[in-house]
């Protein structure tokens, strides 16, 4: 499989943007952008929601934090592939993310958030899993990304020889893989609950 250089983005006549159900969880998201490859495309994805006593308790389901962008420096709203955001070290990935040493959860005063993960078809397979983000200060958006694409990658080594429940973003050799999974942001979806904008380049 041959590897395009993500950093420069052939822009096709045939410009798409994907939509989630992630869409309208945070005012200003940048969900209705559109992509500038036309192999890339938004995984539709259901907004966690807490049910049951503990929501009727709270009663709070509104978006709490803003959501937080993952971009290479000069292309904004294309997000970054899992696996560099993985593989890369953090000084590296300091010449290349968009505000990479911003401190972009400081301000919420929290310890840790919960990362979930509702990949369309694998839905019935629950993933939450708990984030520390102040273990050396403040995390930065690049080691905030960094865990994202982490729990991404063990997420499908794990759950890619499931059964999925619909065959459109099917895990696996002939499906979808880790190197075809971008980050594009991370949307605060209730309470500590946190999830990430994701979308497909099967380049």
């Amino acid at each position: 499989m041959s590897y395009v250089n993500p950093l420069h983005i052939p822009v096709g006549s045939g410009q798409q943007s994907g939509y989630s159900s992630l869409n309208g969880a945070v005012a200003g998201s940048q969900q209705t952008s559109q992509f500038l490859s036309p192999f890339r495309r938004r995984m539709p994805q259901p907004a966690y929601a807490a049910v049951g006593k503990f929501r009727n308790a709270t009663g709070r389901s509104n978006v709490v934090h803003s959501a937080i962008s993952f971009d290479y420096l000069g292309h904004k709203r294309q997000g970054v592939p899992m696996r560099e955001l993985s593989t890369r070290s953090i000084p590296g990935l300091a010449q290349m993310i968009e505000g990479a040493g911003d401190k972009v959860l400081a301000h919420t005063g929290l310890q840790r958030i919960t990362l979930r993960i509702n990949w369309p078809g694998y839905t019935h397979i629950e993933w939450a899993r708990s984030i520390e983000i102040t273990v050396n200060g403040p995390i930065t958006r690049a080691e905030l990304g960094q865990k994202v694409a982490q729990n991404f990658s063990r997420f499908i080594e794990m759950n890619r020889g499931q059964k999925p429940t619909s065959l459109d973003f099917h895990m696996g050799q002939n499906g979808i893989r880790f190197e075809h999974v971008i980050l594009v942001g991370l949307m605060n979806v209730f309470e500590d609950s946190w999830q990430a904008d994701v979308a497909v380049d099967l380049r």
